[in-house]
Parts: structure tokens; sequence; C-alpha cells
């Protein structure tokens, strides 16, 4: 959890960016920022990490893609599919706040 909490301001930035730019901070983003979305989502599906409804719902029309990126093996295959499927950060910018 401490590169969720060291990175959070930027995650937040990635989530509430129009989708191209998304794209485009995905693409740019490093290991550490790759590894914390990926734990900030791992904690959520694990229910670590309590969260509304609302945001259940929105990362449930998502859930096949969130599986792969948690299995995926290695730093680049995680963030292929997240610059792939930038659309599932949408939810987490209420997650933090």
């Amino acid at each position: 959890m401490e590169n969720v909490k060291r990175y959070s301001s930027f995650i937040k930035r990635i989530a509430s960016a129009p989708e191209a730019i998304r794209k485009r901070l995905l693409s740019s983003s490093n290991l550490n920022i790759i590894k914390a979305i990926s734990e900030l989502l791992l904690n959520i599906v694990q229910k670590n990490i309590v969260v509304n409804k609302s945001v259940l719902g929105q990362l449930r029309k998502h859930k096949k893609i969130i599986y792969t990126l948690l299995d995926a093996k290695g730093f680049e295959s995680r963030k292929a599919i997240l610059v792939a499927n930038p659309k599932i950060l949408v939810s987490l910018s209420s997650v933090l706040k």
C-alpha cells in the first residue's frame, strides 16, 4: 500500500482525465505507478478496501479485464492492458479521495 499512498494523487489525476490524456499518462507511467494501480485493484477485489456499491457496479463491467490485469506477469503486459483499457480507472477516482 506504500506505492498507492505515494502515487494516489497521480492515479487520481489519471482517473479524472479525458480518455485520450489518460492513455498518454498511462503509457508514460513508470513501474511504481502501474504497480500501485494493480495493488489498488487487487485490494478492492479482495475486499480489503471498502467501496460503494456504485463503484463495484462500475468495476463489474470490467471484471474480465481486471482479472486479466491481476493475472498478468510483468510490468510491460500490465501496462499494455491498462493502456488498451483506460476506462477501468474512471471508477477509482472516488476511491482515492
